[in-house]
């Protein structure tokens, strides 16, 4: 059922006429990952009329200890679903096994294939170093397919990407495994719908909860409080550059021609 969590709505900016949306792909290996990762960061696009893509590669099926996995990989769809329409996401399923996802030629394709649906300007991605092997595999998959979604002799049902797009990992579960962020977007104006947008993954919270007496929420809050600490603000969202062809940058976040700002704090800015 829908999460009673309230929120107050964004306030989304109108294109202008003619004005071509920047797309953003987050691609995560589980329901609920982006909601933890880079949710915040995502809202920030999505007010600025972003056309935002979430992409998750398996169904979350080994996510319940009491329902049968394709009872759960059933209910974590919706709430995927659900949480995507709080940020005015498109979702992309593409319902891969949990707990075995692999880089192999059937998983590229799929990869490729929703860089080609979304046709991003930004992608966002596991860290290739994070803790759960599914979430390596996703940000292995991801580097890969960026380079390969814009081959022409590469045919598939949708055409090649436009471009390369710039390519940034998200932080690990509870900062474990990953090396020290290049950045941090502040998410304190948009942590509201970060929030509301994991409260759906009801699953999941109430799990944790009866698990540990806390829900994701509060691990989410712990987490984005942590990182907001090391650049002076309240909650933040923190990433790294990928350091492979072709090169991104932090600049990168926000396309030349666009008129995209984010509240982003970076390694030399806080020199």
């Amino acid at each position: 059922m829908p999460s009673r969590y309230q929120y107050v709505p964004l306030t989304y900016v109108p294109l202008a006429e003619g004005e071509i949306p920047v797309r953003i792909l987050a691609i995560s290996a589980h329901p609920d990952d982006v909601e933890l990762l880079c949710a915040g960061t995502l809202a920030h696009y999505a007010t600025q009329g972003a056309e935002v893509t979430v992409a998750v590669l398996t169904n979350g099926e080994l996510g319940s200890r009491t329902l049968s996995r394709a009872e759960t990989a059933r209910v974590r769809q919706a709430e995927a679903e659900r949480a995507a329409r709080v940020l005015g996401a498109n979702l992309l399923w593409l319902g891969q096994q949990d707990g075995f996802l692999f880089d192999n030629s059937e998983t590229r394709l799929l990869v490729i294939d929703a860089l080609r649906q979304a046709q991003p300007d930004v992608v966002f991605a596991h860290h290739p170093d994070d803790y759960h092997p599914d979430h390596r595999a996703a940000g292995q998959l991801t580097n890969a397919a960026r380079l390969l979604s814009r081959e022409p002799a590469l045919e598939t049902r949708y055409s090649p990407t436009r471009r390369v797009p710039a390519l940034f990992f998200m932080d690990t579960f509870m900062t474990e495994g990953s090396a020290r962020p290049d950045l941090w977007v502040d998410v304190t104006v948009t942590m509201p719908c970060k929030e509301a947008m994991l409260a759906e993954h009801i699953s999941q919270n109430d799990a944790r909860r009866a698990r540990t007496g806390s829900d994701f929420l509060a691990l989410m809050r712990t987490q984005a409080s942590l990182r907001g600490g090391q650049v002076d603000v309240r909650y933040a969202e923190a990433f790294r550059v990928a350091r492979t062809y072709p090169p991104t940058s932090i600049t990168d976040l926000t396309p030349p021609d666009s008129n995209m700002t984010l509240p982003v704090r970076s390694v030399s800015s806080r020199a």
